[in-house]
């Protein structure tokens, strides 16, 4: 991914007109553009999900706001984001829902991913812990598999 500035990210949620009041957009300095097929962080309230990423179809920068639910479980288990297929010992993912644009509210996808929004460092085994479930596929297979899913989702959501 291209480096982005705040004026930037801010613009590509002005631009797919979804409610940028609780855009905090985090410090840059220290992001790793080379590494990210999307540049996600959750607000600091923990509530909510931004996803800024290159649409598939014309190339244009989408802004996408999330609403975050954690999971918790009674028990701890294993869990698997949905992006990257990384496998979490416990409390590792998050249910993140998106408003189907052009439903009006009345409609939203939900998607267990990464509680962070990290599935791109995550897939270059730059972030720990290791995922708890080797896979032997290709890193470039992996990512491939992982944008895939992810437009495929925001695809169905009208977001891209």
């Amino acid at each position: 991914m291209l480096p982005l500035n705040r004026e930037q990210i801010t613009a590509a949620f002005l631009k797919s007109n979804d409610q940028s009041e609780a855009l905090q957009v985090p410090e840059l300095a220290s992001v790793q553009w080379s590494f990210l097929d999307y540049f996600g962080w959750v607000h600091p309230s923990g509530h909510l999900g931004f996803v800024v990423l290159s649409s598939p179809n014309d190339g244009q920068l989408r802004g996408i706001r999330m609403s975050r639910a954690k999971r918790s479980a009674k028990k701890p288990r294993m869990e698997m984001c949905s992006w990257c297929h990384h496998v979490h010992k416990a409390n590792g993912t998050a249910m993140f829902t998106v408003q189907v644009k052009g439903s009006e509210g009345r409609h939203s996808l939900g998607n267990v991913v990464c509680k962070a929004l990290d599935c791109s460092l995550r897939i270059r085994n730059l972030v720990q812990p290791e995922s708890f479930m080797r896979e032997t596929l290709y890193q470039p297979a992996k990512i491939w598999r992982m944008q895939a899913t992810m437009h495929k989702w925001l695809g169905r959501a009208n977001q891209l």
